[in-house]
Parts: C-alpha cells; structure tokens; sequence
C-alpha cells in the first residue's frame, strides 16, 4: 500500500475546474459519463491529479493543468528519482483512473486541509485530507 500526498493549492485548482466545467470528459478508457464531476488519477510522466471537465484547463501549449503527488514532478526532480518515486509508489504500469470525488475533495479543501492524500493498493483507490494539526506521512 502506497501513500500519495498531494498539495492543496494545486488540488483546488484541479476540482474547482472539474466542478465549474460545462461538461465531464468520459470516465478512462471507456465513452461513460462519469455520475458526477471528477478528477483523474494519472501515472505517466509522474503521478497527478487533473480535472475531468471540458474544455480542458490548458497552461502552456496542450498540456493541462496537474498537480503532482509528492516526489513524483519531473519539473523538479531528476529523471531518476521521479522516476523511480512513481514506480514505487504505483508501479510500472502507465494508467489513468476516474475517481468521482471533486465535491468531496472540494469540501474538505474549504475547511482548511493542507493535503490530499491518496491511498493505493492493488485493489483499491481511497482518499482522506490532511488538516493543520495532522501529520502528513508518505
């Protein structure tokens, strides 16, 4: 089991898009709709979080918006040790994920949380926020 700690800042930028966004981009790898607005879990070149909605939140280029779990940014690390952090921490695998909790994130990013953390095993996904008070643990 893999702990995933994401910033704050950066997540609320990824579900305030989602949640304003006109529509929802298809849950990963299929044409449905996902039930409610979401972010996506992605291991690629790293491991974020990007907002389901569309149009896209594009920053430079075609490249959208993502925040990157800790460790895991090539912008600001080697290419070893991101590299190497992402297959740790979510193996080799390159994946994307529909996770339906942009309302659910949201909220606990107003009531003041630091961090997202994400937990992940091989069968399952979760996630909980991190307040001042608590430590946050990778």
């Amino acid at each position: 089991m893999s702990k995933l700690v994401f910033q704050a800042a950066d997540v609320r930028r990824v579900v305030e898009h989602s949640l304003s966004a006109p529509e929802q981009r298809p849950i990963a790898y299929t044409k449905d709709k996902p039930p409610t607005p979401a972010v996506i879990f992605v291991h690629d070149q790293g491991v974020y979080l990007m907002s389901n909605g569309e149009p896209r939140d594009i920053t430079e280029g075609e490249h959208s918006f993502v925040a990157y779990a800790e460790g895991c940014d090539p912008s600001k690390q080697e290419f070893d040790d991101w590299w190497d952090t992402s297959r740790a921490l979510v193996g080799w695998d390159d994946f994307a994920e529909t996770l339906p909790w942009a309302d659910g994130i949201k909220a606990d990013l107003d009531k003041g949380a630091t961090h997202i953390v994400l937990t992940v095993s091989a069968k399952s996904i979760s996630y909980k926020a991190s307040f001042p008070r608590q430590k946050v643990r990778a």
